[in-house]
């Protein structure tokens, strides 16, 4: 969901100044409400476990976008689906232009090579735009609703999304109960727990006075109105800390196998932002460019999560609510 989301800023500043074009996004039916706000975008819902399954289902696909009238081809996604809807296109004499996957950084990265940094996924995003010869100023806070007032009142409003898609970018939930003693203690605060439907259960155990577990409770639209009235996000390398920095939300990230490094971090929040173990113990780590692969170390599992400890959290929240000058 996370790349579906970073589109976002690409596609606003793309259409903001390209005002006659017209474009076709292919996407998931759920990720259709963050785009409506485009006008000159129109969307294919796809559907992989249905109707648009397998070769034949992209066969399928294929014959609906042909009714419009598409001149260039922009493939963001690199996988296996686009690849074989880039070919048919090409067949049928389209100009198709994909994103640049830069594995050799990858590679370096994963590696342990310092320094290394592959550029940000919105700016890769709009580079196959610049080929395929359109240009636009990527929309760091296409979620941010202009003129939007923050709670007002002496409550701080805290999101967190302790889970990700991946286990391996999941932070312990003794950790995630630690932080949030620490937050209340401290501060007179609400904090509202996010995740999917599939993390009701989790989050549950975690939900105390003070504490609301709204995973996989409200709309897209509810979603990101509760966002947008939050003093802080706190979040995993998930798509809720995407959806959190797109609102315009300060966004703090906590990393275990993967890397901001990979070009996926929250766009437009400071580096600090970002944080992650360097200690000579998590010395696999970085390990995954998505979370995917399993955590090898049969010695201490998740060692580069555990390290990120809830104190060094908290006092970056401590840094960051500081400056929304509020007791």
């Amino acid at each position: 969901m996370g790349d579906v989301l970073l589109t976002l800023p690409v596609l606003q500043g793309i259409s903001r100044e390209n005002q006659d074009l017209a474009m076709v996004l292919v996407t998931q039916g759920r990720f259709a409400a963050y785009f409506k706000e485009i006008r000159n975008l129109h969307i294919i819902e796809f559907d992989p476990q249905n109707r648009h399954k397998g070769f034949l289902g992209l066969l399928r696909l294929y014959k609906e976008l042909r009714r419009y009238p598409i001149e260039k081809v922009i493939d963001l996604h690199g996988v296996w689906r686009t690849y074989f809807l880039d070919l048919l296109y090409s067949i049928g004499f389209h100009r198709v232009y994909r994103i640049r996957k830069y594995r050799g950084l990858r590679r370096q990265i994963l590696k342990g090579r310092k320094g290394v940094k592959i550029p940000h996924t919105t700016k890769r995003y709009l580079e196959v735009f610049n080929r395929a010869g359109y240009y636009g100023t990527i929309q760091h806070q296409p979620l941010e609703k202009r003129g939007h007032v923050k709670n007002s009142h002496d409550l701080f409003q805290i999101g967190i999304a302790p889970l990700a898609r991946h286990s391996t970018k999941n932070w312990s939930q003794e950790h995630v109960i630690a932080l949030i003693d620490k937050l209340l203690t401290n501060y007179k605060s609400t904090i509202y727990l996010f995740g999917g439907l599939e993390d009701q259960a989790n989050l549950e155990a975690i939900k105390k006075p003070s504490v609301i577990n709204i995973a996989g409770t409200l709309n897209p639209d509810k979603e990101v109105e509760l966002i947008r009235s939050l003093d802080l996000f706190i979040s995993m390398d998930s798509a809720n800390m995407h959806l959190a920095a797109l609102a315009g939300v300060p966004t703090l990230s906590v990393w275990g196998a993967t890397d901001p490094a990979f070009g996926f971090s929250a766009l437009g929040q400071p580096d600090t932002y970002s944080l992650y173990t360097s200690s000579p113990e998590a010395f696999c780590r970085p390990c995954s460019v998505y979370g995917a692969k399993p955590c090898h170390r049969t010695d201490h599992p998740m060692i580069c999560m555990d390290l990120v400890t809830p104190g060094q959290v908290y006092r970056l929240a401590e840094e960051i609510l500081g400056q929304r000058n509020k007791i």
